[in-house]
Formats: structure tokens, C-alpha cells, sequence
């Protein structure tokens, strides 16, 4: 037996995340003051939609969409069938599923943690 046959196919999402990611830029896209549409939590990502105009409203063509790291994970697969115009995904955010290639924060800090040495 093989590895190949104990290893899973990448999955379609990851493949659009792992090649959306080398564009992305990696500074950060939003702030603080930027939160989650859905609860209060700070935003982790950002999606644009192109929307149909009103021509009784406002003439805004586009909206965006911002999301927290829990929203973002569960509403991914439906953002991406909707094609955003464009979006920005905290990379950390994106950890769990299987077969994004993005690296883990190293969180480890050297010394006594008291002192700084």
C-alpha cells in the first residue's frame, strides 16, 4: 500500500483558495473598527458583489460583505459560487480546511515571559 492511496484529492475550494492567496496581498485589508455583518466579532475577511442598480435608489452597483473568522469558515463555499468582484480572506482564517497552504503564526516567545529576556 501506498501513500498515494491513503492521501485525499485536494478539494476544489482549496485549490481556488491556494491560488487566490498567491495574489492576495499579505498586508491587511481591514482595521479595527471593521466588524462582522453577522455579529460584533472583528472582521477577518471582505467580499464585493457587483448588485443590479435601482434606478430609484442610490446607483450603488457594488456592496461588500464583511465576515468574521467563524462566518467567514461557514458561509466560504456560497460567497465563492456567488463570484465576488473581488475578496480578501485572513490567511490564519483559512487554517482548518484541508489543503490551503498557509502557515501557522508562531506564537512562541522566548525567554522568562517577565522580563523580556
Amino acid at each position: 500500500m501506498t501513500t498515494d492511496t491513503l492521501t485525499k484529492p485536494i478539494s476544489k475550494l482549496a485549490e481556488q483558495l491556494n491560488a487566490h492567496l498567491e495574489t492576495q496581498t499579505t498586508e491587511r485589508a481591514l482595521t479595527l473598527i471593521d466588524r462582522c455583518d453577522r455579529c460584533s466579532q472583528l472582521a477577518q475577511s471582505s467580499f464585493v458583489f457587483t448588485i443590479p442598480a435601482d434606478p430609484h435608489g442610490t446607483g450603488k452597483t457594488e456592496t461588500d460583505v464583511l465576515l468574521c473568522g467563524h462566518h467567514t469558515r461557514q458561509h466560504l463555499p456560497a460567497l465563492l459560487a456567488k463570484s465576488p468582484v473581488s475578496y480578501w480572506v485572513e490567511p490564519q482564517e483559512l487554517l482548518s480546511i484541508r489543503g490551503v497552504k498557509v502557515e501557522a503564526k508562531m506564537t512562541a516567545r522566548t525567554g522568562d515571559g517577565l522580563t523580556g529576556a
